[in-house]
């Protein structure tokens, strides 16, 4: 069963639209890092067949990245909706959602709220293994959320001769965000059509009781 046809849940139609914008900007990255490898190694020839492409391809990249940023937050909002309909006793709350994205707090927030997905979701039968990619993603989501910022920060003002070094790290490092986040949305997303569509599947085998006929 494919995504469209499983049963409606409360992040099921955000989480479609972001997988396919995070396809997209996974595409548009790689293509920036093929630009920078070209500027870095053939500098001429990127600039008489190159340039003018990447910098349209940067600035749609640019845009769409802070698309994804706003439509991933809803979505995580969405995904805490949909495990607490299923668990009364789910701590995550809208509110909450949004706070531990907020930097600072996200340094936090980032592990709390996926080892909180993935411990709800590891509960049902046949979704431990999907749970165990949430749990196994969490590390990478840390580097590549945080590392460039470090390596811009430290590294280029204390060695700036590394320019095209720390250059082509950066555009190694965008495609893989965009990796790392596509997966952890596929996987969630994914667990969740699962577990709705088992959930639906059991009410409609349970059996109805029947008030037995009185004669007369």
């Amino acid at each position: 069963m494919n995504d469209l046809q499983s049963k409606a849940f409360p992040s099921k139609s955000v989480g479609i639209v972001l997988q396919a914008l995070l396809a997209v900007g996974v595409i548009c990255e790689l293509l920036i890092l093929i630009f920078t490898v070209v500027y870095v190694f053939a500098n001429e020839a990127y600039y008489e067949n190159l340039y003018e492409l990447e910098q349209k391809v940067t600035v749609f990249s640019f845009v769409l990245y802070y698309i994804c940023i706003v439509i991933y937050l809803i979505w995580l909002v969405q995904v805490h909706k949909a495990i607490l309909q299923k668990h009364a006793d789910y701590p995550i709350r809208a509110f909450g959602a949004v706070v531990r994205m907020i930097p600072i707090f996200n340094l936090w927030g980032i592990k709390n709220t996926f080892s909180t997905i993935h411990s709800y979701l590891s509960r049902h039968s046949g979704l431990e293994r999907k749970a165990s990619y949430i749990r196994h993603l969490i590390i990478p989501l840390y580097f590549v959320w945080f590392a460039e910022g470090i390596v811009e920060r430290v590294f280029l003002s204390q060695l700036p001769h590394m320019e095209s070094t720390i250059m082509m790290f950066e555009a190694i490092m965008q495609p893989a965000r965009m990796i790392v986040f596509y997966f952890m949305t596929r996987i969630i997303h994914s667990s969740l059509v699962v577990l709705y569509d088992r959930c639906e599947e059991n009410s409609m085998l349970a059996p109805t009781s029947h008030e037995p006929s009185s004669r007369a």
